[in-house]
């Protein structure tokens, strides 16, 4: 009767174990499945860079370190997921990388929006959005929802792995990179320009691509 109770309590003991085991495994598994990726809720859409980068961002000096540097072309996704590219149509370029959670850029966007309300953008400029480091615990994600509530009206770009603020040389936000029509460097800036500042240079790289 021992022998037979062991038996039974030895099964029994395999049967519970397994049920705990298959729990387990089933917690396990559920927490995978309900952890969402990195990039829930963001544009979808591969980026790439080609060229060489830029230098990182070298302050009061940057102007003696950067003018005239051919600057590398990219893609990636809007905020409609459809892959927009930098590459040479005859326009110059103002780049605006912006960061979700930066207080600064929260400034930034606003003040950019303003001058192209009232001032229109000129003939022969682009002027880009390059949403990045991108942190899904931090304020206002997703980046998309949050240019949106501002009313952006200019190309949005979505660098989902930094490529492209690495091959720039950021080092702060908010970050302006001013190009020529063939793409070379003419100015680059962080921190907040007022329109007075940023205004005069998107004109006169206006008036220089024509």
């Amino acid at each position: 009767m021992i022998f037979q109770g062991d038996k039974i309590l030895n099964k029994n003991f395999l049967i519970a174990g397994g049920v705990l085991l298959v729990v387990g495994f089933a917690v396990a598994v559920g927490v995978t499945l309900s952890s969402e990726p990195v990039t829930a809720g963001l544009p979808e859409g591969e980026v790439t860079v080609t060229g060489d980068p830029l230098p990182l961002y070298a302050d009061q000096n940057d102007d003696n370190v950067a003018i005239g540097l051919t600057a590398p072309t990219f893609s990636g996704p809007n905020q409609n997921s459809e892959i927009i590219s930098l590459e040479k149509n005859g326009n110059a370029k103002a780049l605006l990388f912006l960061a979700h959670w930066c207080g600064y850029c929260q400034d930034e966007v606003p003040s950019v929006q303003e001058w192209v309300d009232a001032i229109g953008v000129p003939d022969g400029i682009d002027i880009i959005a390059i949403a990045t480091s991108i942190d899904r615990g931090r304020e206002n994600y997703p980046p998309q929802k949050w240019l949106e509530r501002e009313g952006w009206s200019e190309t949005q770009i979505y660098d989902l792995d930094k490529q492209i603020s690495d091959a720039y040389g950021l080092k702060a936000f908010p970050y302006w990179v001013f190009l020529d029509s063939d793409l070379n460097v003419k100015a680059r800036r962080t921190g907040n320009l007022p329109q007075e500042s940023f205004g005069p240079l998107l004109l006169q790289l206006a008036l220089e691509s024509r």
